[in-house]
């Protein structure tokens, strides 16, 4: 045994010692903005030389360092592939979209610099190289084979943009994203005859137009997807070893300072910086488009702090506030490990996040309740975006609500959100972060609601701690990006609800007649919200913590009509034969206000449902937000060609369905569905 360990060892060595080209893809005014780090990159890597493939104006940039330019080579990507045929190649693409205007370079270098990545592979002289991004620096020294075994490593981070995925299904038919993590780690070890056989299997795919791999790529993306960077050559190379050569490579996770322009002066960053930052880092990046805070002068770079706080503990309380959501996330954080950065577009800036809020205290007269619950607001956001209301303990819970709301009116704050929380709710790091990202995601999204330790409305997690502290600590852990944070439902506890502000004036206000907070108040202003087309989310990374409860909350007024159609159905979901990835049709009899249909949706993404609901109230509130028919007849005249796998119906519904509605049901599903009782 000790034989072969060492016979290992010594393959690792003479890897490394051999080494591998490095290269970078980069254009001029990118180099020469960094250039004065890379000799970071020549000290901290092994390698065999560092390679700039771009413009040949790269060149004289690197013959102002010695250093540099005497341990570097500048390839011609011109040589590697033509610029403009690949810019020729996406002009066509999109010719219709186009309309004689020129392909924006931005969104061709995007796409040419993975496609030159790649094609490196065909003069590349060894069995390996490194493909390394141009903004990045490494903090220390970087190995690329595991000790011992002398595999390749790798690396992995947190990221998730599901067309990515899309565009590795339709070149490598049968392909699928397969670990949860990401490839997408700012560099990648490449092995040679594994990326030449994955540009082969993709030239292979006769039912794609074009020769070369990269025209074959292009036009497997629909041209309105062109510029939302719908390929990722990473996630792309390391799908395909995965599933074809899952024994080659190790896993390692990978850490990057991803802020690096905000928090440091790319032309300052010093030795001391980048061994603090290396205790908790791999490598740190510096975006050209990230605006830097303050002159640069940041607690990041202060000795004083560095002392008192490693750099993982100073991100960890600060990155939600920057960059647009990307989080850094460690193997140490078992919470945090299973959610991923969701990523939608580079070209194309989702729409805006008003992150202004209306808090909206209700006050039962406790002070010690309220001070936590101030606390938390001030503790958690940026004064600049808030405005705390504090409701009178003498009125009712809803009438005091709206009292504060109506004051608002004719005041700057008039149309900010509202974000409505019992005195004793404390908010934590990012509760109301993720319930904006909810409402803001959509303009269909009128509401959306946290969840809790002590909640009404089925919105309560099962945790139970001894601390404050604790539960607080168990919310910033929780309230992490998430691959699917939401679900959908038909009502929401007023207690940790964010209210998009121009939905008052549809909606209206609540309901005086409930004098205390209970389920029934928010049922009715719920509905009243579907009715007016808006849809609700619950959203499961954004937990608030309670200190006390009251039982009141879950009263429901007795024989309410509602009360049937608040919740889905657990036992029904179990019965579910899909995975959550899978396609699949759903035909739901008596859906009433469509909570199954919006779980479902909700948990399965590419599922489709359709519902039948005879009572005609409900019917009308079910319609505003999911397809919903009130009968089996119009269902049946409707010849939209779908053919239901699953029906989801009760014994009591399908005892009292005439034969002609069975006929209905047996025209329009597959002959394998399966019928779920419910």
């Amino acid at each position: 045994m000790w034989s072969v360990i060492k016979i290992e060892r010594t393959y690792m060595t003479e890897m490394e010692e051999h080494g591998f080209n490095t290269i970078i893809v980069i254009t001029p005014s990118d180099c020469e903005r960094l250039a004065h780090l890379y000799p970071r990159i020549i000290d901290n890597l092994v390698l065999g030389r560092l390679c700039f493939v771009g413009a040949p104006e790269i060149e004289d940039i690197l013959k102002k360092d010695k250093k540099i330019h005497d341990l570097t080579k500048v390839i011609d990507e011109n040589s590697i592939i033509s610029f403009a045929e690949v810019n020729n190649c996406l002009s066509k693409r999109m010719e219709d979209i186009l309309r004689g205007r020129e392909m924006p370079r931005a969104v061709t270098g995007w796409y040419y610099q993975q496609f030159l990545k790649m094609q490196y592979s065909a003069i590349c002289e060894d069995d390996y190289y490194m493909v390394w991004d141009g903004d990045t620096i490494p903090c220390r020294k970087i190995s690329m084979f595991q000790e011992g075994t002398g595999k390749p490593y790798l690396d992995l981070k947190h990221e998730y943009h599901p067309q990515y995925f899309d565009t590795i299904s339709k070149i490598l038919p049968g392909f699928k994203k397969v670990i949860q993590r990401s490839f997408i780690s700012e560099h990648m070890l490449i092995k040679k005859d594994i990326m030449q056989n994955l540009i082969s299997d993709i030239e292979k795919n006769d039912q794609i137009k074009g020769e070369k791999f990269w025209e074959k790529i292009i036009n497997s993306i629909p041209p309105e997807k062109i510029t939302e960077s719908s390929f990722s050559e990473f996630e792309t190379y390391g799908t395909y070893v995965a599933l074809r050569y899952p024994s080659v490579y190790s896993l390692r996770d990978w850490h990057s300072f991803r802020l690096g322009s905000q928090f440091f002066d790319k032309d300052t960053i010093s030795d001391r910086d980048f061994e603090w930052l290396a205790k908790d880092f791999d490598a740190i990046s510096f975006e050209k488009n990230q605006q830097m805070i303050g002159d640069g002068n940041t607690f990041f770079n202060d000795p004083y702090y560095q002392e008192k706080l490693s750099a993982k503990q100073m991100l960890q309380a600060i990155q939600m506030e920057f960059n647009g959501g990307y989080k850094e996330v460690w193997a140490d954080d078992p919470v945090t490990m299973k959610n991923a950065n969701v990523k939608k577009g580079v070209f194309e800036n989702s729409k805006g996040v008003d992150n202004r809020t209306l808090f909206v205290i209700v006050s039962d007269g406790n002070e010690e309740l309220l001070k936590q619950s101030v606390e938390g607001i001030k503790n958690s956001l940026s004064e600049t975006n808030y405005k705390i209301e504090i409701t009178d303990p003498k009125l009712p819970y809803y009438k005091a609500i709206n009292t504060v709301i109506k004051s608002c009116e004719g005041s700057e704050y008039q149309d900010w959100d509202v974000y409505i929380i019992k005195a004793g709710t404390v908010v934590v790091y990012d509760s109301i972060h993720f319930l904006k990202q909810a409402i803001y995601s959509s303009d269909e999204v009128g509401a959306a609601g946290s969840v809790s330790n002590l909640a009404a409305n089925k919105q309560r997690l099962d945790v139970h701690f001894d601390t404050p502290e604790e539960y607080i600590a168990f919310g910033e852990k929780n309230n992490v990006l998430m691959e699917c944070p939401y679900l959908e439902r038909v009502s929401l506890s007023s207690n940790g609800l964010l209210i998009r502000r121009e939905t008052f004036e549809k909606a209206g206000l609540f309901d005086e007649k409930y004098e205390f907070c209970c389920l029934s108040g928010d049922a009715d202003y719920s509905i009243r919200l579907l009715e007016n087309g808006y849809r609700l989310r619950l959203v499961r990374n954004s937990f608030v913590f309670r200190l006390v409860w009251d039982e009141k909350e879950d009263y429901i007024e007795e024989n309410s009509p509602i009360a049937d159609f608040l919740y889905v159905n657990s036992n029904a979901f179990a019965q579910i034969p899909f995975r959550e990835t899978e396609k699949f049709n759903v035909l739901e009899i008596g859906c009433g206000l469509g909570a199954n249909l919006k779980a479902i949706r909700s948990l399965y993404e590419n599922a489709k449902v359709v519902g039948v609901e005879k009572n005609k109230e409900l019917c009308k509130i079910a319609e505003k937000t999911e397809k919903v028919f009130a009968t089996l007849d119009e269902l049946r005249k409707e010849n939209d060609g779908v053919m239901f796998d699953i029906l989801l119906i009760s014994e009591k519904d399908f005892n009292t369905m005439s034969d002609e509605e069975k006929a209905v049901i047996g025209t329009r599903c597959c002959a394998d569905f399966k019928v779920i009782a419910k």
